[in-house]
């Protein structure tokens, strides 16, 4: 069958739901973190508190962030207006508040222009505006300057103790608050903390089951499973996979999604991902045989402990199974010191003490991007991609159980 009306609706339908280049912008398309909403809004039904909502780059704290407002519907009465702001490198305390303002039309002071901007001033523009408003301050972890993060600080708690009923929600990546805005005692009963993990098999899956939905589409169970474990807990992968398979159907006439079609996908997702390159770097090497691919492969199927860390002790058992026969931390560590360096891109992070380090990926994203590509390349033998996709999982959240060291 040819291109019809009908195959090139439901084709553009797809990639309307399934998007992993943006975040989601519709609450119809978000999926999970009940806990995580559900703690926000108690947090913002509280007279005088804000919200900190930290976590791994790639596991949708901005997807969050967009909703947020018709989440709070119930608490308002009305869906008010959101003001969002995208920090940068070049931001300071000054600029984000100057562009805030300007979205809110309120008239900047005019003494900033050349002298600072201070909390106390903030304060009170803000407790003239009424209605009130969801301020959000995204990718705030890319501000550098210390003293920013002091003042915003500052300006929390002077909006809290003056109970400004217009509320700020700060997003970044970070493992703790103290990453994200620093050490201030002072704000701990302003503000509460809320940390997006990364998500559980179900909450994968009804990505994959709503999206399909929308193109009245349905998915083979196994595939369905196989492209929540493959995405690791980041819904970015879900999104990509589930688009390309989907397509593919279509393509082929059909309504079901195959584990033919996830397969297809992930070559296909691996040879167009801007985290080609990054990958590249890490494993290239003019020496032939050599084991680069594999032991990142063996890193990402590590075991590891709520913040993403592994120890080499953990790489040991997958890299068994890559190789098929017993290796031993020696054969491999050289391999994590130099993905340590620079010439292979520091794609892994290491923290600790000699015998006692901790690794991890310092981009999320290339963790399930290594297994996809190791997978795909045959790197993974295929009796041990198919124990990957198709055992059970005793930790659902994409992560694999470790017991944290202490660093």
């Amino acid at each position: 069958m040819g291109v019809t009306d009908e195959k090139t609706t439901r084709y553009i339908k797809l990639a309307e739901v399934f998007t992993p280049g943006t975040p989601v912008a519709n609450r119809d398309r978000f999926a999970g973190r009940v806990e995580q909403v559900m703690a926000i809004i108690e947090a913002l039904s509280r007279a005088g508190t804000h919200v900190l909502l930290y976590g791994e780059r790639g596991v949708g704290k901005s997807s969050l962030a967009n909703v947020l407002a018709d989440f709070l519907k119930p608490i308002w009465g009305e869906r008010r207006p959101t003001i969002r702001v995208n920090c940068t490198t070049q931001d300071n305390y000054k600029t984000i508040w100057v562009r805030v303002l300007t979205e809110m039309n309120i008239e900047v002071p005019e003494n900033w222009a050349i002298g600072k901007a201070e909390p106390d001033v903030v304060r009170r523009l803000l407790q003239g505006v009424t209605p009130n408003r969801l301020i959000i301050l995204d990718e705030f972890d890319r501000i550098e300057d210390d003293d920013s993060l002091s003042l915003m600080a500052d300006t929390l708690k002077a909006l809290s103790d003056h109970a400004v009923a217009t509320r700020i929600v700060i997003v970044g990546v970070a493992d703790s608050i103290d990453q994200l805005i620093g050490e201030h005692e002072s704000i701990q009963r302003s503000i509460i903390e809320v940390q997006l993990p990364r998500m559980t098999q179900k909450e994968l899956t009804d990505i994959v089951d709503s999206g399909l939905e929308v193109a009245n589409m349905t998915i083979d169970g196994r595939a369905k499973i196989q492209i929540g474990r493959l995405a690791e807990g980041l819904p970015h992968y879900v999104h990509s996979l589930a688009l390309t398979a989907a397509q593919r159907a279509i393509l082929d006439d059909r309504n079901e999604v195959k584990v033919e079609d996830v397969h297809e996908a992930v070559r296909k997702v691996v040879e167009r991902h801007s985290l080609l390159k990054e990958y590249q770097t890490a494993i290239q090497s003019p020496r032939p045989g050599n084991l680069f691919a594999h032991v990142l492969a063996a890193c990402a199927l590590a075991d590891k402990d709520r913040l993403g860390y592994f120890t080499a002790s953990a790489v040991r058992e997958p890299m068994t199974r890559i190789m098929g026969r017993p290796y031993d931390i020696p054969a491999f560590a050289a391999h994590l010191k130099a993905f340590t360096e620079i010439e292979r891109g520091s794609v892994l992070k290491r923290e600790g003490f000699e015998r006692r380090y901790v690794y991890r990926f310092r981009n999320p994203l290339l963790q399930p991007f290594a297994l996809l590509t190791a997978i795909s390349d045959g790197v993974i033998p295929a009796d041990y991609a198919e124990d990957i996709l198709g055992r059970e999982k005793e930790n659902p959240t994409g992560l694999r159980r470790l017991k944290p060291k202490r660093r």
